[in-house]
């Protein structure tokens, strides 16, 4: 893990905290609302405090100690978030569905993707289901990942972020990113936070081989990109901002 989720997760913590609500309405009536909801990487568990606040129980875990602390610092331990590692972990029960947002299964390698599904598909029940966000490429449609570029404030601090994608590899399956954070106002303005992220490429083929082969069947795509809509797409579609809902074979 790189700082910006962990010696610097605070910073990681405001430059991602929009408004999620029309989302989570969004996710929570297209996984049925569900009772329970399980978000493995689920950072300082904001998306979780959604959840929690339309009466569902909410259940996160994440890799980074740090991660962990905001969320109980903030929301306290009523979001059940605790460390584990979301390849290899075992809480003792289902839930009847599960979330990963922003394209946090990206930082999984292929192999390690499906050490994931395999326990994602232990977590869930039968008939649950579980939406992910990630996004697909082709050497055709380079430019559907164009960088981000963003701002966020809270209390003092005023950030500026851009994302911008270094290199892309498709032989290999690497997305290599770049993160640049600048510190506009407060304590530590003018500081500038650079980093490098090696993420795994997906393109319409390699994800469905990846799903093919996992304990789950994609049975939906949407395009996220298009607030309020969502509409779907198809199978094969590409853009940076995909939902695909898995459910359990």
């Amino acid at each position: 893990m790189t700082r910006l989720y962990t010696d610097d997760a605070e910073l990681y913590d405001i430059l991602f905290d929009w408004d999620v609500e029309e989302e989570v309405d969004w996710l929570f009536e297209r996984l049925g609302r569900p009772a329970s909801v399980l978000e493995p990487g689920c950072g300082s568990g904001r998306m979780l405090e959604s959840f929690a606040r339309r009466g569902v129980e909410v259940v996160g875990i994440d890799l980074s100690p740090q991660m962990v602390e905001l969320a109980h610092r903030r929301f306290g331990d009523h979001l059940h978030v605790s460390l584990a590692d979301m390849t290899d972990f075992d809480l003792g029960r289902t839930f009847d569905a599960a979330i990963s947002p922003i394209n946090t299964l990206l930082h999984l390698t292929p192999e390690r993707l499906a050490r994931h599904l395999e326990c994602m598909s232990r977590h869930l029940e039968p008939r649950g289901s579980y939406l992910v966000q990630v996004g697909l490429i082709d050497q055709a449609s380079q430019d559907q990942l164009a960088g981000s570029h963003w701002e966020e404030s809270r209390g003092d601090t005023k950030l500026r972020a851009d994302w911008t994608d270094e290199e892309l590899d498709f032989e290999r399956g690497v997305s290599r990113q770049r993160s640049r954070i600048e510190v506009l106002e407060g304590p530590r303005a003018g500081e500038v936070i650079e980093e490098i992220h090696d993420m795994t490429l997906w393109t319409p083929a390699t994800w469905a081989a990846a799903i093919d082969a996992s304990p789950f069947s994609e049975t939906e795509t949407y395009d996220a990109g298009q607030k309020g809509s969502r509409p779907r797409m198809d199978a094969d579609a590409t853009g940076g901002l995909l939902w695909h809902l898995l459910q359990p074979r």
